[in-house]
């Protein structure tokens, strides 16, 4: 975020009165999409990490999404979800020429279903799962990092918007929530 500390008249007027006022305008607009960089540099940490996973991927397998939000009863995530499909073709434009691609999806795969067998312990719903999975995932990438975008450090919010639509993008992938039984 870049701040400027002065007043401007015109179109973008601000009035103060007073010796000293600092007034703090926000210049620029809040990106409405991902830095690419961020999404990749995240799927490269998932898949450079030590987690074991399963070795089963096929992307053949989606269903409806919202018949499997319902099936899994899951409550705030299917906002979150909704708020970052549009991030989708994104997602999918910057991992066509990831060649980790795959394992990367496995490992969170790995970290769903650990979680979920925890969820069953505890009996919790599924955005306990969902969001023990944002934190694993974060936990995992960010642990002794700093993410760096030119000489610009990313702030929190860019890398929890990256996860987000990764872990959407897994979503779809039928890689998270339990695929609905007929």
């Amino acid at each position: 975020m870049e701040w400027i500390n002065r007043a401007q008249s015109g179109d973008y007027g601000i009035s103060s009165v007073g010796d000293g006022t600092v007034i703090n305008v926000f210049n620029g607009v809040i990106p409405k999409s991902m830095k690419r960089s961020v999404v990749h540099e995240i799927c490269v940490r998932v898949a450079e990490t030590d987690l074991d996973y399963v070795d089963e991927y096929s992307i053949r397998g989606n269903v409806d999404w919202n018949e499997k939000l319902e099936f899994n009863r899951v409550g705030i995530f299917v906002d979150i979800f909704e708020n970052y499909s549009d991030g989708y073709t994104e997602v999918e434009k910057i991992l066509v020429g990831y060649p980790e691609r795959d394992v990367m999806v496995k490992k969170i795969h790995t970290m769903y279903l650990k979680q979920e067998r925890e969820r069953e312990k505890l009996d919790k719903d599924s955005d306990f799962v969902l969001e023990e999975v944002f934190n694993q995932i974060k936990e995992t990438v960010c642990l002794g990092h700093y993410f760096s975008d030119s000489e610009d450090n990313l702030i929190d919010e860019e890398v929890d918007e990256a996860i987000y639509l990764i872990m959407f993008y897994v979503f779809t992938k039928c890689k998270l929530l339990k695929k609905p039984t007929k």
